[in-house]
């Protein structure tokens, strides 16, 4: 199965959703991996009975409309585990129970993005309808020589972004949420592009190269040990 072009044929959340419900009539799908939205929690806990981690990675909890909104604090209580990717998220996870909550940091795919040529030109970033984008735009302009693409214009399938990240030399990784917050952690995006072999600037740093702990069989190794305790109650010993 192509992957990437096969999640992309569910744009919209109830198509996501109806999608997730008809997999978890299998036998082998023990746990159902959410991220950011937990409305579908209970709509999986309650119809598939299977073991929910629900996961955070940015606006999706950052926000103080959507961290403290009762609803969202009832339905996240309702999953099994939740993992965010920045540190400070810890305070914004609110639940009414007991629920285990773990820092994980992103994993990337260096299957998909690795890089493809020597040949990398120029400065890229990116802007979309997740930030202040007259604020993100104004940061922009101190880069000269940049492309910035508007992910509202030009909609991009996943499968082709290492194409788009290896013809250029440096990814700008700045990015102001709606909500007035400067991203401090890296965005998934620029840990594609150092995948890729571009530079990243990110908060007046330049970084050159994958950190260890971003790559996928260093994740997924903390990952696995997490679902292992959701399945079994039960610490995982190697």
């Amino acid at each position: 199965m192509d992957f990437y072009k096969e999640i992309e044929k569910f744009p919209r959340v109830r198509d996501v959703i109806r999608e997730g419900l008809r997999r978890c009539k299998k036998d082998d799908i023990d746990i159902v991996f959410i991220h950011g939205s937990e409305f579908a929690v209970p709509i999986f806990k309650i119809l598939t009975r299977k073991k929910v981690v629900l996961q955070y990675h940015g606006s999706d909890i950052n926000h103080p409309a959507r961290s403290k909104n009762i609803f969202r604090i009832i339905f996240r209580s309702m999953a099994d585990a939740i993992i965010y990717n920045q540190k400070k998220m810890y305070d914004n996870v609110i639940t009414i129970k007991n629920v285990r909550k773990e820092f994980h940091l992103n994993a990337v795919d260096t299957e998909l993005f690795h890089p493809l040529n020597d040949d990398k030109k120029g400065k890229l970033a990116f802007i979309s309808d997740n930030l202040d984008r007259p604020k993100t735009l104004k940061g922009l302009e101190n880069f000269q020589d940049i492309t910035i693409i508007d992910k509202k214009i030009q909609v991009i399938p996943y499968e082709e972004m290492p194409k788009i990240l290896n013809k250029y030399e440096t990814f700008i990784d700045y990015k102001v949420a709606d909500y007035g917050l400067l991203l401090e952690e890296m965005s998934r995006t620029a840990l594609e592009a150092l995948a890729c072999g571009c530079k990243v600037y990110h908060n007046e740093k330049i970084i050159e190269k994958l950190p260890e702990e971003h790559k996928p069989e260093n994740v997924m190794k903390k990952l696995y040990s997490l679902f292992y305790l959701v399945l079994t109650g039960k610490e995982f010993q190697e």
